[in-house]
């Protein structure tokens, strides 16, 4: 019968422990599962332990922030560290391991280990760094299975299959869905166009409204939302890789990820004014031609294919021998700060390249130009902030409590990134400044 232990520091890790052994116990069942809560009233703890690591097939062994720390701490003739205690029992018995790193720690070199459980740095660990927590869990519970032998019972299938039963309403509700956005990108450009230019709005025909709703829209979303969705996504494929979240590398990744999106989101606005062009800094000559702007895109491009191919080459490096591995994570690192530079250099051409207007604008009319980025970037952490509430902290997703907070937070930044693109960005597009 499976039986996992999970083990755990209470300082740092009860809350990421007891989120696991909700998602094992949802996959191998409830019975499935110790974790040292269970322990029943009246029982020598120590006995009971031993008792059931002993019995366990597999120990789940949480490794955060405070793991190191609270080892550094220990002097001799103080008290023996029950983390350590139980990872020794473990591997005494022989039993199977599974580390999972939630912090912003690395796994641990054998030499930073004390010599009792050095031994648990030779086994391979899962990153649960949030966003990617239950993706990383969900790694390592299918290696749980497949240790076991565990078979999964498929879910009944409805009559007809899975197409037969979702092809009847997908349709209606797909188009349902895009006439809503339409709308609603149409209702948003009215509202944009009315505080842009008051009565002027209702002289301008219908497709105006829904393009400045469109252009609202899209570089909402991708200054907004998109540096957010650049760490989950970054944080989701390291996670899959079993690669740590906090390094230089990530941190690299996630900052060239969120820059893609947010100087995407600068050309989208500029390239729908009539006239403009990129002018690179140091490149191009005086009188660009076509060819200069295709080597423009082939460069980018290549960034792009560098950093995706350094992003497959890591988890090779790390499981190289020590020297070669950190010769390897250098060529790494610094090929993802060479694409951040590059990065740097393209934020620049876009600013330099601003039309003479923007530059001529007074200090009230500078406000909205200034604050509307500035009030999308503020989106990303919200929605940071909100899922780690949620994960970290406790919060339940379902509470109306906090969906109601969450929804007028996020309410009152739209609103007002909506009137600072009215006043600003939509004024200079439609050459009201």
């Amino acid at each position: 019968m499976m039986k996992l232990f999970i083990s755990y520091r209470r300082s740092d890790s009860t809350h990421a422990a007891n989120r696991v052994r909700l998602l094992l116990q949802q996959k191998f069942g409830a019975g499935s599962v110790f974790i040292d809560r269970e322990i029943p009233a009246g029982r020598e703890w120590n006995e009971h332990l031993l008792k059931m690591l002993t019995e366990c097939t597999g120990v789940v062994v949480m490794i955060g922030d405070e793991f190191l720390r609270k080892l550094r701490q220990q002097r001799p003739g103080d008290e023996p560290d029950p983390l350590v205690w139980e990872i020794a029992t473990a591997i005494e018995l022989r039993k199977p391991i599974y580390p999972v790193l939630f912090g912003a720690v690395d796994m641990p070199d054998e030499s930073e280990l004390p010599q009792e459980i050095r031994a648990l740095a030779r086994y391979q660990a899962v990153f649960a760094r949030e966003p990617a927590f239950d993706t990383a869990i969900g790694m390592m519970i299918r290696s749980i299975a497949d240790d076991h032998g565990f078979v999964d019972t498929p879910p009944p299938v409805a009559p007809g299959g899975v197409l037969g039963a979702a092809s009847g309403p997908l349709l209606p509700v797909l188009l349902l869905t895009a006439l809503a956005i339409v709308l609603a990108m149409w209702g948003a450009g009215r509202v944009i166009l009315w505080l842009a230019v008051g009565e002027a709005a209702a002289t301008r025909p219908p497709e105006s409204a829904f393009w400045h709703g469109l252009r609202f829209s899209l570089a909402t979303l991708v200054w907004g939302i998109g540096p957010y969705l650049a760490y989950w996504q970054v944080a989701e494929l390291r996670a899959r890789a079993r690669l740590p979240i906090r390094n230089l590398h990530g941190a690299l990744s996630v900052a060239n990820g969120a820059g893609v999106l947010v100087l995407g989101g600068t050309f989208l606005l500029l390239s729908t004014l009539p006239g403009w062009r990129l002018e690179p800094l140091w490149v191009f000559p005086s009188q660009p031609r076509g060819i200069h702007y295709a080597l423009l895109a082939a460069g980018m491009l290549a960034m792009a294919g560098l950093a995706a191919g350094f992003a497959v080459w890591e988890p090779r490096v790390r499981a190289m021998p020590p020297r070669r591995r950190a010769w390897g994570m250098r060529i790494i690192n610094g090929s993802s700060a060479l694409i951040a530079a590059f990065m740097t250099w393209l934020a620049a051409s876009l600013v330099l390249s601003l039309p003479e207007r923007v530059f001529a604008l007074s200090q009230a009319e500078l406000v909205p130009m200034v604050g509307y980025p500035a009030l999308c970037l503020a989106l990303s952490p919200l929605v940071a902030g909100y899922t780690y509430a949620r994960s970290t902290l406790g919060l339940r997703a379902r509470d109306w409590q906090n969906l109601v907070l969450f929804a007028m937070l996020l309410g009152l930044a739209l609103a007002c990134t909506l009137a600072l693109f009215a006043y600003g960005p939509t004024r200079l597009l439609a050459g009201e400044i």
